[in-house]
């Protein structure tokens, strides 16, 4: 019996029918059921991200602009289910130092971070996730690491310098460093915590500081080491770390059997892969021989170290590989391959011209049927049961019934308990877009003007409406590498299904397809053989719920007890560009959730007003839902001290423009940043007050971060200062065990507190401590405050000329009310809080020279990323226009075109063209 069945329904078509039919009568023994409407992992309701970037080295000037791309898992199709887009740069001391909402529309979303010059050098992490996808667990987070330099090639803020080996004696070595935690935490003073891993072995230290203020480290090392990782920790819990490869040369050879073992007297295909100290792929080659002084096979790797050969194996003999001289063998160091089973299975999968042969093949007698799942991206396609006759089952599947991507093939006992497993990458470049791009001219000078055409059809060449985006780059800004980097395609069909780091995984669509078959097997046999992504079954819950646009969410329980209130009228008011009222009642959970307006800023001031069923305000208790952002994994290898010649000629390329800018600026008389620095934040009338009259800020403490630090049993806002600000107040308790809680800051003399701008009379302090901090916008010190004499005599009109001290400071509290400490109480019902919407945009801004004396300027114009439309839409006809004015740099220019349909068909195509002087 041939159940054949799909999304659409049953009765595929008599082809369909005809090739399975096929099957099932020249192996008698074999049932084929297709079955690509069923799901065979929750993995298959998730979500793929991609981001792609301008570049993958940046100085302290530069923008790092990015494009979402967010797509179902299953069909590639843009997402629906959500909404925005979470994309956050993290620093090499695993701290998040950037942020950003992006809002997607049909799954597509562009954005930016600014790189700024207090960042210091190093590897920062770019990571991006929907709320929907942390159901699925961190694989489906996208994950990306660039560089960031100074632009000052000799200036650059490293807290960790002079980091190297230093030989004490003969073969003994040991690790030094210069460690400078001020750079990362101005206010650390203490002795510093380093922990100092070497190959997985962690030590922990205390170190003390150094005359010069540096912290010196030295550390012995283990014969042998290879990886050494060192981490400080500040007194406030900040985190820097760098990896240095101590022996890069040693080679680390694994070998991988096709179906996870070697069964004795059958044949599998064994794949292999080399890497050096820093875990990086390298080429090379040698042979396999017994443990009798065979020579069986030889074999090469590609120039990532991968390759594979077919081995027949004896249970009597073991196995291993000698590397030849040409890859730093010495005839002497044996690499041995996994060991030879007596009994057992090889599920062989390999490729035909139209077909995917598919075999079983048994050592022993087989008496219970088994099976072979094929699926793709957690969808079951095919389910293939079989006898086996003579130890062994062949057949074959048509390559056109099966998505292009990543197949995976479960051999499974009659339990259906997988027994070995295979992946294999089908390639049907057909079922992509095709993209012809074209420009108005076949080359050009510098400022000249570019008309860029790009057309988008089907295989047939029948016009496709699909999302279009379009970078432009020097290519001697980005280097080499740029044509091997993660791109739409690669990342779709490739390394979004696969643990770990690929390498280079834009190489792999750029081959001729006989050896882009070979090299993606080998992949496949190397870095997928075991660990997938979609191994997980359907489950009945997910705790994450999709967020379509920015809300904001809680419950609301008693006053007096927690239980839940069913049925409040809630009143949600927000403050932004456009003010909006949205009104609802609790669910039968007390439960309630309000969707968010479109509004592009950092945080939107929201209240929501609750009462009870007869609409009268009522103080009930209203708390939101907490968003914690998922955990840090920050790979410490990509911080190893090593930089490779793409990445020193890209950085030498970025610090000699910088460099270019900031004479001519100099010469043009600007006032330079680092001249003249003119930075101020926007002040409420409240706040512009206390500046006029009594100064500048010292510290800035915001709400939110009050807020953050409040526990249950917190009694005001006094409470919460006390016990998590200690560095900048001191609170006491005035007039004993009954007295009220004063603060005064540390270092500043006498302090007094204005609340809103309006100075606290003397006999008023006693309110000051139970302000709630749900009320509370920011709290803010001001040491040696002007105009303090004035201001106490306000505040204490009957003290003596001869009391009133010279000097002192001021608490500045504020609070949303805005009208004093008389008014800074929690209203009947009332819940003031900012809450994330989506970021602001920013604009790619780019010269337009359109009249001669623009063209002619003297100003340079050193542009990087000389044009980036993330956001394109195809017209009916296919057709996408974009035009833009080339910069001064010359040299080879390269047009990076991506696509994606509404049926999630993938376009990629690059074109390159020379700029001349």
């Amino acid at each position: 019996m041939i159940g054949i069945c799909n999304s659409s329904g049953c009765n595929r078509g008599s082809r369909d029918i005809a090739i399975l039919a096929s099957i099932v009568f020249l192996f008698c023994a074999l049932i084929v059921h297709a079955q690509s409407d069923q799901v065979a992992s929750s993995a298959a309701f998730a979500e793929k991200i991609y981001l792609q970037l301008d570049a993958d080295v940046y100085t302290t000037d530069d923008t790092i602009w990015f494009k979402g791309v967010v797509v179902e898992s299953a069909s590639h199709r843009p997402s629906a289910v959500s909404g925005v887009l979470h994309v956050e740069l993290i620093g090499p001391d695993e701290q998040v130092v950037d942020r950003k909402r992006i809002r997607l529309t049909d799954g597509i979303g562009a954005g930016g971070f600014g790189v700024k010059e207090q960042y210091t050098q190093g590897n920062y992490l770019v990571r991006a996730y929907t709320e929907w996808n942390r159901n699925f667990g961190p694989d489906f987070m996208f994950q990306t690491y660039v560089a960031v330099f100074p632009t000052n090639r000799e200036i650059g803020r490293n807290p960790m310098t002079a980091l190297h080996l230093a030989e004490r004696e003969p073969g003994r070595y040991w690790l030094q460093a210069q460690l400078n935690p001020t750079l990362i935490d101005p206010e650390h003073q203490k002795q510093l915590a380093v922990q100092v891993t070497v190959d997985g072995k962690k030590d922990t230290l205390s170190l003390k500081s150094a005359r010069n203020g540096f912290y010196p480290l030295e550390y012995p090392l283990p014969e042998g080491a290879k990886i050494a990782t060192v981490k400080m920790e500040t007194q406030h819990g900040i985190r820097y770390t760098k990896t240095l490869a101590l022996q890069e040369s040693l080679l680390d050879l694994q070998f991988f059997a096709e179906s996870g073992q070697l069964v004795h007297g059958l044949a599998s295909k064994v794949g292999f892969k080399a890497v050096n100290g820093l875990g990086r792929g390298t080429a090379v080659s040698g042979v396999v021989m017994d443990s009798r002084g065979n020579t069986l096979t030889s074999f090469g790797s590609n120039h990532l170290g991968m390759g594979s050969f077919t081995l027949t194996a004896d249970s009597s003999v073991s196995y291993y590989a000698v590397l030849d001289s040409s890859s730093g063998g010495h005839g002497t160091h044996r690499y041995p391959l996994p060991n030879v089973v007596d009994k057992g299975r090889v599920l062989s999968v390999t490729k035909a011209a139209e077909t995917v042969e598919v075999a079983v093949y048994s050592n022993h007698e087989e008496k219970d049927s088994l099976f072979v799942q094929v699926s793709c991206r957690g969808m079951l396609y095919y389910l293939i049961r079989a006898s086996l006759k003579n130890q062994q089952i062949t057949t074959s599947l048509p390559v056109a019934e099966l998505p292009e991507g990543i197949l995976l093939f479960t051999l499974m006992d009659k339990d259906m308990k997988p027994l070995a497993e295979r992946l294999f990458f089908n390639q049907r470049p057909s079922e992509r877009l095709y993209l012809a791009v074209s420009t108005d001219k076949a080359g050009y000078r510098k400022r000249d003007k570019v008309d860029l055409s790009i057309q988008v059809a089907d295989e047939k060449g029948k016009p496709v409406g699909a999302k279009v985006s379009v970078m432009v780059i020097n290519k001697d800004h980005v280097g080499n590498a740029w044509t091997v980097r993660e791109n739409l395609l690669s990342r779709l069909l490739l390394s979004s299904e696969l643990r770990g780091n690929v390498e280079e995984p834009g190489y792999y669509f750029r081959q001729a397809e006989e050896a882009r078959f070979e090299d993606l097997d080998a992949l496949m046999l190397t870095q997928g053989w075991r660990k997938y992504n979609y191994d997980k079954p359907p489950g009945d819950t997910l705790p994450f719920p999709n967020e379509p646009y920015p809300y904001i969410s809680g419950k609301v329980g008693g006053v007096l007890s927690r239980k839940a209130q069913a049925g409040i009228g809630l009143t949600l008011m927000t403050f932004g560009e456009r003010q909006s009222v949205i009104a609802q009642n609790t669910d039968s959970l007390g439960r309630f959730y309000f969707g968010l307006a479109d509004e592009y800023t950092d945080s939107l001031d929201v209240l929501i007003q609750s009462s009870n069923k007869a609409g009268k305000k009522r103080n009930y208790t209203l708390s939101l839902d907490e968003r914690k952002p998922p955990a840090i994994t920050y790979d410490q290898e990509r911080s190893v001290e090593r930089i490779d010649s793409v990445v020193s000629y890209v950085v030498k390329k970025r610090q000699e423009r910088a460099q270019r800018e900031y004479s001519y600026r100099l010469s043009a008389g600007e006032i330079l940043l680092d001249e003249v620095l003119v930075e101020r934040r926007a002040l409420s009338p409240q706040q512009q007050r206390v500046f006029d009259r009594y100064g500048e800020s010292d510290v800035v403490i915001s709400g939110d971060a009050i807020r953050e630090r409040e526990e249950k049993w917190s009694y005001g806002l006094y409470s919460v200062l006390l016990f998590n600000f200690p560095h900048d107040l001191r609170i006491d308790r005035v007039g004993g065990s009954g007295g009220y809680l004063r603060a005064s800051i540390i270092g500043g003399e006498t302090t007094l507190v204005v609340v809103d701008g309006i100075p606290v009379p003397g006999h008023s302090y006693e309110f000051i401590p139970n302000i709630p901090p749900s009320e509370v916008k920011s709290v803010e010190l001001i040491r040696y405050a002007k105009n303090f004499s004035r201001l106490y005599q306000e505040v204490y009109p009957e003290a003596s000329p001869l009391e009133v001290p010279a000097v002192g400071s001021v608490i500045a509290i504020y609070t949303h009310a805005g009208n004093g400490v008389y008014a800074a109480r929690k209203p009947t019902g009332l819940l003031q809080t900012s809450v994330p919407v989506y970021s602001p945009t920013i604009e790619f801004y780019a010269p337009r020279y359109e009249s001669p004396a623009a063209k002619d300027s003297a100003r340079p114009d050193l542009r990087t990323l000389i044009h980036w439309a993330p956001e394109l839409t195809a017209e009916a006809d296919g057709t996408v226009k974009a035009s833009y004015y080339h910069s001064d740099a010359v040299g080879e220019t390269m047009v990076v075109v991506e696509a994606l349909s509404p049926a999630g068909q993938i376009g990629y195509q690059e074109l390159e063209y020379m700029v001349t002087d």
